[in-house]
């Protein structure tokens, strides 16, 4: 795997970690304003789930030199994990923020777009896992 893909990954995992500790700030006003169960659940995955998305991203970055794959193919395992990351940090801190869920697609409206970056989250930690075993295996 290229040097810059790491450090693309790098990056962006440091970037998407913070974000995750900035959640903890609502996750705790939540939880001392007795917001309700379902708030304090919402901040809770969003802090804790960004968190872990972002040290994905860096725990890949740092398996650089064991990763045999080409610089396309490790471009597209960067690209497929940040997108994952970002995926997650709208459906999940956005949609905390605005009461929203998205754990599915109707009803039409707001809820779609949250469905919407859970499926994108979803869909590029499958690709990006996917390519981390073939690099792995190769």
């Amino acid at each position: 795997m290229p040097a810059e893909v790491a450090r693309f990954l790098m990056l962006q995992g440091a970037i998407v970690v913070f974000l995750g500790v900035l959640a903890g700030f609502p996750f705790w006003l939540a939880i001392i304003r007795d917001r309700g169960p379902d708030a304090i659940r919402a901040w809770r995955v969003a802090h804790t789930t960004l968190i872990a998305d972002g040290l994905l991203l860096l725990i890949v970055s740092l398996m650089r030199p064991h990763l045999a794959l080409s610089g396309s193919v490790a471009w597209l395992l960067g690209w497929a994990l940040v997108a994952s990351a970002y995926g997650f940090v709208f459906a999940l801190a956005v949609g905390a923020w605005v009461g929203e869920r998205g754990l599915a697609p109707v009803p039409l409206g707001r809820n779609s777009l949250f469905f919407a970056g859970h499926a994108i989250g979803a869909g590029g930690a499958v690709v990006g896992a996917g390519l981390v075993l073939v690099g792995l295996l190769a």
